[in-house]
């Protein structure tokens, strides 16, 4: 009866031990010989002898149940390092994110070109576009955009700004040779559109634009600019938009021939190679960004900009091996590396695919196919008349 007892308190002891939530051997060692210093107490005395009398099968247990416990301590210190490392993880993962966070709203802030000292950027036909107009556009676009002005981007924005600037020019100009002027009351109208579009009390813009560092001059040079553009190309328009009727059948034809193939719908960004220097920054920030088209319309140099990059649904076949393959392999919604094609790098998402067993052709009407050929017709005709007169024009980039 004794050596159950015994037996029976052994075991409670350690069980209680291993249910503990630590436990600290050289407290307890510190403890045993706080309270017994003599080890030659009856207490000890009286255990050892009791241990002694129990059987070999008894003294296993014992044995089997300290081990018990000491696995189940291991255990549960193994547990504590794992939580400990998983909470200095989330907490480092924290701390990042708040750096990216601080990072990203520091990039956004209005920058100041050289000290606010003015320097020539180009002159455009003897017309001059100076540090100062080229630091409220880098502010009005990172405004617009929200895309960061940061080491990956800053060289790319610059270019895209200093481009739309030139351009900007070029457009103001070549209206007014045709005859198209743009009224006060015109840019007035539209900047209480805009101010209206996106809920800002009326009158309101300028001080906004100011907070951001943004000239009121240079945002209405730019309204200025498109709509004088949009006045000269619907001048053209009638000239160069006219659809037949043997266009739309030859479309409508071809769109049902198409359908009987796979198709990837896809979106590109084109940069030159001589501009491209963050070009893979660029496509690591379009995995973690998912405004992809925001991006192909400000940076790309490809005509499909003006559509956000999208190319619509290419058959498979129809483009170069070399591009085919860098979005062929993606998954829907996926971003390819960059691939350099002549002098160009591109970079793709695939936005969906077409699968002619699965997937049914949508219907076309003669009067949508007649639309969609005017506003292709009118837009490669008003990408080849900026190109032209960019070619003709003398532009001369100081910085």
């Amino acid at each position: 009866m004794k050596k159950y007892l015994l037996l029976t308190g052994v075991v409670l002891l350690w069980s209680a031990m291993a249910q503990a939530e630590e436990i600290n051997v050289k407290e307890l060692d510190s403890y045993s010989r706080t309270s017994a210093p003599n080890s030659n107490s009856l207490m000890f005395k009286q255990n050892a002898n009791q241990y002694r009398q129990l059987s070999t099968e008894e003294k296993a247990e014992i044995e089997r149940q300290r081990a018990a416990a000491r696995k189940q301590a291991e255990e549960y210190r193994r547990q504590q390092e794992i939580y400990m490392q998983r909470q200095a993880q989330i907490e480092a993962e924290r701390r990042a994110a708040e750096e990216a966070e601080r990072q990203r709203l520091e990039a956004l802030k209005p920058i100041t070109l050289y000290g606010g000292k003015v320097k020539i950027y180009a002159l455009v036909n003897g017309e001059v576009i100076t540090s100062s107009e080229m630091q409220s556009r880098i502010n009005a676009f990172i405004v617009a955009t929200s895309i960061p002005y940061n080491a990956q981007t800053k060289n790319m924005i610059t270019q895209k700004v200093l481009q739309a600037a030139i351009d900007e020019k070029l457009k103001i100009q070549e209206a007014k040779k045709n005859g198209v002027v743009v009224t006060p009351k015109e840019i007035a109208t539209a900047v209480a559109g805009f101010e209206k579009a996106n809920n800002i009390p009326a009158g309101q813009l300028k001080n906004l634009l100011a907070e951001s560092k943004v000239s009121m001059k240079v945002w209405t040079t730019q309204i200025e600019a498109d709509i004088a553009w949009q006045k000269l190309m619907r001048k053209k328009a009638l000239s160069v938009a006219y659809v037949s009727e043997s266009e739309i059948t030859q479309a409508i034809d071809d769109v049902r021939k198409d359908m009987t193939v796979k198709k990837y719908m896809v979106s590109e960004i084109v940069i030159n190679k001589k501009d491209a220097k963050d070009i893979h920054q660029l496509a690591e920030v379009l995995r973690q960004d998912p405004r992809f088209s925001l991006y192909a319309m400000q940076f790309s140099q490809s005509p499909s900009a003006a559509n956000g990059g999208s190319l619509g649904w290419v058959a498979k076949g129809r483009m170069p091996a070399t591009l085919e393959k860098a979005f062929a392999s993606l998954k829907e919604g996926g971003v390819s590396n960059p691939v350099l094609y002549g002098n160009d790098y591109y970079i793709f998402k695939l936005e969906k695919i077409f699968h002619p067993d699965l997937d049914k052709d949508a219907k076309l009407s003669r009067d949508g196919v007649r639309k969609f050929l005017q506003n292709k017709k009118l837009e490669d005709y008003a990408i080849k008349y900026i190109k032209d007169l960019r070619n003709r024009a003398l532009i001369e980039k100081k910085l």
